[in-house]
């Protein structure tokens, strides 16, 4: 018998099952008169079948490709999918569903024009596809449902080149939930077996899982468990995965809320060199600020631990961390922060402090002539020391330090468009020493960064239209020759033509140009860095018929996409080629009670390369 009749005929089997196999009792009604003392000792009850509820689709699917290199494709997909669903003496009882799907396609290939007769030569290739899959609900309305679930699916390919490769996978598990009357505490496990075999192989998984979460006054405890078993059968190939994690978060008001994680996880491999990694994490972060208050508290603690036998790893790390924020005005602000890190290894050992101090001042907003005017500034101090028992003591010093100012400016043109300017500058300037090497420092670097943009928006009724044109400007102060800049442009409009038709489209263009201040020659690439110079185009425009040609529900879709990208590098060697993607797709779609239909043209290109094609797709649903 063919290999996959048999899950052919099981999958059917269970379909029918789920509808048909398990009948109900109910009592009859009671009579107008009453009866004998003999049949009021035995009610009457009937054999009933419980509502079969069954729905699915056939659908068939088409396409044909063709490339300008005279290469070719014809696809054909068919696939039926049943799905039914019941409930077994009552739906608070439990729930019965069931599903399977058949899928089979055929595909005729033809090779390209390269010279290759061998290419030539058309391949054919089959491919059947089963699955099918139930699922048992137990007492679904309670406070402990649990829910049954098995699937299985079986596929097979078979070509002119290579025998027939067969692939199964099924997958068996199970699912329960508690909560107790009063709702204090949750509790819920899972179990999950899965195999997947194709020829000799053979791999199976199995997982399980637990979780439990409590919440009471102000605290929300959770506490979670999992573990994973793969193995390959035939092979010493075996991992297990474990992992314990808890959590806490305390809130006793809305100023103070402290959050606290623990996990611990085990990974375990045996195939080729075997590994045993045992990591365990600590975190805790806590946000204190008092209600109407100008400050603001927040600190970590974090730990890890790192074990690993089989390669004698033993890794410590301990940190902490405090942070404040104080509001001195509205425009005013500061900020300091603190930590320590202390690290430890079988054979080393080291610590670290850091530290800084920051303000942020905003200057009011002054207006003038239509103009709104804004300035701010800011700088922040820092120092870190780092020491340990392999490492010279280190110490390093930096700082930072900017100030800018922004003008804009709305020109209400009508009640339907208007124009908007923003132009803003700002200086920046960074720092830092360290007491390593010939003390020169880690140098210094100072930037000044432009901007400029215009918008343009008209918004009526069925229609509307923006244009976004910026410019950004950075380059390097102080003697160095390092630079950026960008100009975009960003067009974009809707609009509707008349009932159910609409025209929509976008436009961009992108110019970006880069100059570094060093150069590293190659003997094979020239000189890497310098300038660089990126163009790119982009666009698409859409349009939407509803009811073509008066038919109810027959929609025509036509979208035109276009873009480039064109990347200059001077003194480079090796070219770097144009990337070019040009898109028609044209898009029909009917619909007639249960039946639906698409029909799709591509007219597509790809780096020179040209590719079309036809795709159709009939679909045919049923079902009560």
């Amino acid at each position: 018998m063919h290999p996959l009749r048999w899950p052919w005929l099981t999958l059917i089997a269970c379909a029918a099952a789920s509808g048909n196999a398990v009948a109900q009792t109910t009592a009859a009604p009671a009579a107008a008169a009453e009866p004998p003392a003999e049949e009021s000792a035995k009610p009457e009850r009937e054999w009933v079948l419980p509502p079969l509820r069954l729905t699915g689709s056939v659908s068939y699917d088409t396409r044909y490709l063709r490339a300008d290199d005279g290469g070719s494709s014809w696809s054909n997909v068919v696939t039926t999918t049943i799905n039914t669903s019941t409930y077994l003496y009552q739906p608070w009882v439990a729930t019965l569903g069931a599903t399977l799907g058949l899928s089979g396609s055929w595909t005729r290939t033809n090779g390209g024009a390269t010279g290759d007769a061998s290419l030539h030569e058309q391949v054919r290739a089959r491919e059947a596809f089963i699955t099918g899959s139930t699922r048992l609900n137990l007492f679904p309305r309670s406070r402990f449902p649990a829910e049954v679930h098995w699937e299985r699916q079986d596929s097979r390919t078979s070509s002119g080149l290579i025998a027939p490769i067969s692939f199964t996978r099924q997958n068996v598990g199970a699912t329960m939930r508690y909560q107790p009357p009063d709702g204090a505490y949750t509790l819920s496990g899972a179990y999950d077996h899965s195999v997947q075999s194709s020829g000799s192989l053979k791999q199976s998984q199995d997982a399980l899982s637990a979780d439990f979460s409590r919440r009471w006054n102000q605290h929300d405890v959770s506490l979670g468990a999992s573990h994973t078993r793969a193995r390959s059968e035939g092979f010493d190939d075996e991992s297990r995965f474990t992992s314990v994690v808890g959590r806490h978060a305390y809130s006793p008001s809305s100023a103070l809320s402290v959050s606290s994680t623990a996990n611990l996880t085990r990974s375990e491999e045996n195939s080729g060199f075997g590994s045993d990694l045992q990591v365990m994490q600590l975190a805790s972060v806590a946000f204190y600020r008092p209600e109407k208050s100008p400050y603001t508290l927040t600190g970590s603690l974090r730990g890890i631990m790192l074990r690993d036998p089989t390669i004698d790893l033993e890794n410590d790390s301990f940190g902490a961390t405090l942070g404040t924020n104080y509001e001195i005005s509205p425009q005013l602000r500061l900020n300091a922060n603190g930590g320590f890190n202390v690290s430890r290894t079988r054979n080393d050992s080291s610590t670290g402090f850091t530290g800084s101090l920051g303000a942020a001042y905003q200057g009011l907003t002054r207006e003038f002539g239509g103009f709104q005017y804004d300035w701010y500034t800011g700088a922040s101090l820092g120092s870190s020391v780092s020491s340990g028992s392999s490492m010279e003591r280190q110490v390093e010093y930096h700082g930072t330090a900017h100030v800018g100012h922004a003008l804009n400016r709305t020109w209400r043109m009508s009640e339907e468009s208007f124009i908007g300017m923003n132009a803003s500058q700002s200086v920046s300037a960074s720092y830092a020493h360290s007491n390593i090497g010939d003390g020169s420092g880690l140098g210094s670097s100072k930037s000044l960064l432009n901007n400029l943009s215009l918008n343009w928006s008209r918004s009526a009724e069925g229609r509307s239209a923006t244009a976004r044109a910026s410019y950004s400007d950075t380059f390097e102060l102080g003697g160095g020759s390092s630079r950026f800049q960008m100009f975009n442009l960003q067009l974009s409009g809707n609009l509707e033509l008349g009932y159910g038709r609409s025209l929509t489209g976008d436009l961009g263009y992108q110019i970006t140009q880069q100059r570094q201040s060093t150069l590293l020659a190659d003997p094979l690439l020239g000189p890497i860095g310098g300038r660089t110079r990126t163009t790119g185009v982009s666009g698409e425009i859409q349009f939407q018929q509803n009811n073509l040609f008066n038919v109810p529900r027959l929609r025509f879709v036509s979208r035109l996409r276009l873009a480039h990208d064109v990347l200059k590098q001077p003194g480079q060697l090796l070219s770097i080629p144009d990337r070019e993607t040009r898109l028609w797709e044209n898009r029909l779609d009917w619909s007639i009670g249960r039946l639906d239909t698409q029909l799709v043209l591509r007219l597509s290109e790809f780096d020179g390369r040209r590719v079309d094609s036809v795709w159709l797709r009939i679909n045919r649903a049923f079902g009560n």
